[in-house]
C-alpha cells in the first residue's frame, strides 16, 4: 500500500488528489487549514485532515506510514508550513519516500520576460520565502522534485515543456492540469531527484 499526502486544496492539489486516487493499492491523504474546503466527491475519496499548517502538531498523524508527499500550497508562508512539517518529521523521527514541492518560475531570476503573481502584493518577498522553502526542503536530505510552473492559468492538460535549473524560462501561462500531471508522474514512478523544473 503506498500512502500519499497532499499538503494543501489548492485546485491543483486536488487535481493530484484525483488522479492518486484512481491507482489501486493507495491511500490519499489530503491535509489543509481549517478554512480551506474539499469538494465533496473528493472528500469521499480521500483522508481528509485539517489544521493549522504553520504547527508542528498538524503533520502528526499526516506523517505516519511513510508517505510520498505532494506541497500543493500556493501564495504566501508556504515557509512557515514548511518549517512545521520538517520538525514534526524530525522530532517524532518519521520516515518520509519522497517529497514534490509546488513552486514558482522566477525564483532562481530565470525567467525571461514579466513574470506574473496573481495575487502576491509583495513579490519579493514571496520569491524569498519559496527560495527558503525549497532550502528547507533540499536540507531534509529525502528526495525531492521542486516544480517551478510560469504562471498558473485554467485549461486541459497539454505536453509540458520541462526546463532544467540553470537554464532560461520563458515567461508564460501553464495549465494546472498539466503541472499536475507531472506531479502525478514524478509522485508515482519518481526520477527527476534533486532536482528543480520549470515547467511551461
Amino acid at each position: 500500500m503506498t500512502t500519499y499526502l497532499i499538503v494543501g486544496a489548492s485546485s491543483l492539489g486536488q487535481s493530484v488528489a484525483r488522479q492518486l486516487a484512481q491507482a489501486k493499492e493507495s491511500t490519499v491523504r489530503v491535509l489543509h487549514a481549517v478554512d480551506d474546503t474539499l469538494p465533496q466527491d473528493l472528500a469521499k475519496q480521500v483522508v481528509e485532515l485539517t489544521g493549522d499548517l504553520t504547527k508542528e502538531a498538524t503533520y502528526l498523524a499526516a506523517l505516519q506510514d511513510k508517505p510520498i508527499i505532494f506541497s500543493a500550497l500556493e501564495g504566501m508562508d508556504v515557509d512557515l508550513a514548511f518549517e512545521a512539517l520538517f520538525d514534526a518529521q524530525y522530532h517524532n523521527q518519521l520516515a518520509l519516500t519522497r517529497f514534490v514541492m509546488l513552486s514558482t518560475a522566477g525564483v532562481d531570476q530565470e525567467v525571461s520576460g514579466a513574470s506574473q503573481y496573481p495575487g502576491i502584493k509583495d513579490v519579493k518577498e514571496y520569491l524569498n520565502q519559496q527560495r527558503y522553502a525549497a532550502k528547507l526542503v533540499d536540507e531534509a536530505e529525502f528526495p525531492y522534485t521542486i516544480l517551478r510552473p510560469v504562471t498558473l492559468m485554467d485549461g486541459p492538460a497539454t505536453a509540458p515543456q520541462i526546463i532544467p535549473e540553470g537554464t532560461a524560462v520563458p515567461a508564460g501561462t501553464v495549465s494546472r492540469e498539466t503541472v499536475a500531471t507531472v506531479a502525478v508522474t514524478i509522485l508515482q514512478a519518481g526520477g527527476y531527484d534533486y532536482q528543480s523544473l520549470a515547467i511551461c
